[in-house]
């Protein structure tokens, strides 16, 4: 997945690629509807809010795979409030080992045409939204995004951020501190382009938008994407 939509970053957009993200157990019957209909990626929720892993988040991992999706991601919802940025990131690396899924390292590629693959998870992607969610300082939330990420980094994980500029300014002040990674942007125009698109927190440009909210799609609630 990584791969894929940084290669569009360098020569722009060639053809439309379209996903869903799932934070409700989602099974294998739902996802091959949905790649019969154009859909080819997933990224599941597999850290809560409330401080917890998802329980079905590596079940949803693979059952995307075994629906067909050709790509296949997780979601953090960090948990301020919780503490511990960095625990947070080891304990959503180490539940989906225990869950036989595999978090493919930087640089890694999944290789399809193995028979021994099974589910993998190509990156993970930090949720940044909800004031309500976060510390009334940016710069306490700064540090601790810094924290899970320097964490992440230090298990080789691929990361990206996903926000928008009406969550991220409040919450993070603005802050281009995390600018070098990719960054899905959400935007509920139910346009599928990034025509839309206004630089903030140093990003210049965005890899992923996530273009319908909530919504129902082959008995599944999902939130729509492309890039």
């Amino acid at each position: 997945f990584i791969l894929a939509f940084l290669c569009l970053a360098v020569v722009g957009t060639v053809s439309a690629t379209y996903g869903v993200d799932v934070s409700q157990r989602t099974y294998s019957s739902s996802f091959s509807c949905m790649v019969s209909d154009g859909y080819i990626f997933t990224v599941a929720r597999v850290y809560q809010s409330s401080g917890h892993t998802d329980p079905n988040g590596a079940a949803t991992i693979n059952d995307a795979w075994a629906g067909g999706m050709s790509y296949v991601d997780g979601y953090i919802f960090p948990c301020y409030s919780c503490g511990n940025p960095a625990q947070q990131m080891d304990d959503t690396i180490n539940y989906l080992a225990a869950n036989n899924v595999r978090l493919l390292k930087k640089g890694e590629v999944r290789d399809s045409n193995s028979t021994e693959v099974g589910a993998t998870v190509g990156m993970l992607w930090l949720d940044i939204e909800g004031t309500q969610y976060w510390s009334s300082s940016a710069s306490n939330n700064v540090n601790f995004l810094q924290g899970m990420v320097d964490e992440g980094n230090a298990r080789g994980v691929s990361m990206g951020i996903y926000t928008s500029n009406s969550q991220w300014s409040p919450i993070m002040g603005g802050s281009t501190q995390f600018s070098k990674y990719p960054l899905w942007y959400a935007h509920y125009d139910n346009n599928p382009s990034f025509s839309d698109f206004t630089p903030f927190g140093g990003w210049t440009y965005p890899n992923i938008k996530q273009y319908a909210g909530t919504t129902s799609l082959c008995s599944a609630s999902v939130d729509k994407s492309w890039y």
